[in-house]
């Protein structure tokens, strides 16, 4: 994993004033650029949240997690909320491991660290 024919699958979705970005493989510095435009499609669209749901994201590196941090600090700075939903273990160590553990929303509630 993590390798150059790394891929992405994005999709986002409109629900009840939320907007529901889903991801799929591995989100790394060469598959960062499709989630980054799909978020930004989404500054200029009108939703009040913004749902990642990582539940099938297989591999994140640096470059994906530093792309969420920027994503969420854009959102909500805007008063819009960011959640990621249903992350797989890996991605919640490399969540836990860069000390990002009570940045992130995990499904409506702060990442436990314990």
């Amino acid at each position: 994993m993590g390798t150059d024919g790394a891929t992405i699958a994005v999709e986002v979705r409109h629900d009840a004033g939320s907007a529901i970005v889903t991801l799929g493989g591995e989100l790394e510095f060469g598959t960062a650029g499709s989630v980054r435009s799909a978020f930004s499609d989404l500054v200029q669209q009108d939703c009040d949240r913004v749902v990642v749901d990582m539940a099938k994201v297989r591999f994140m590196d640096s470059s994906g997690l530093s792309l969420l941090v920027q994503a969420r600090q854009r959102f909500t700075a805007e008063g819009r909320e960011f959640e990621l939903r249903s992350p797989t273990e890996r991605v919640i160590r490399v969540i836990e491991t860069s000390g990002l553990g009570e940045f992130f929303a995990i499904d409506g509630d702060a990442l436990s660290t314990d």
